[in-house]
């Protein structure tokens, strides 16, 4: 999570307010590198929403899956 947390400050740290396109971009990579272990999705099926209520950033992600992916199990 460290990583992610650098990556997120440098992203709000070069100004991307002028560039909100860039940030919804960078946001759905992200989040398609992390559900992609879980499920079937395509990156174009990914819609991100981001918008000032209350003095505060909402981020809303929505996306399909195709299919559940199956995890793999350690052998008893």
């Amino acid at each position: 999570m460290n990583d992610l947390n650098k990556r997120l400050d440098n992203i709000i740290q070069k100004d991307k307010e002028n560039n909100p396109k860039y940030l919804i971009n960078v946001i759905k990579s992200d989040f398609y590198y992390l559900i992609n272990n879980y499920f079937e999705v395509d990156f174009n099926d990914i819609d991100v929403e981001i918008s000032l209520v209350d003095s505060a950033y909402q981020i809303e992600i929505k996306t399909k899956g195709d299919r559940i992916k199956l995890m793999k199990t350690i052998p008893n």
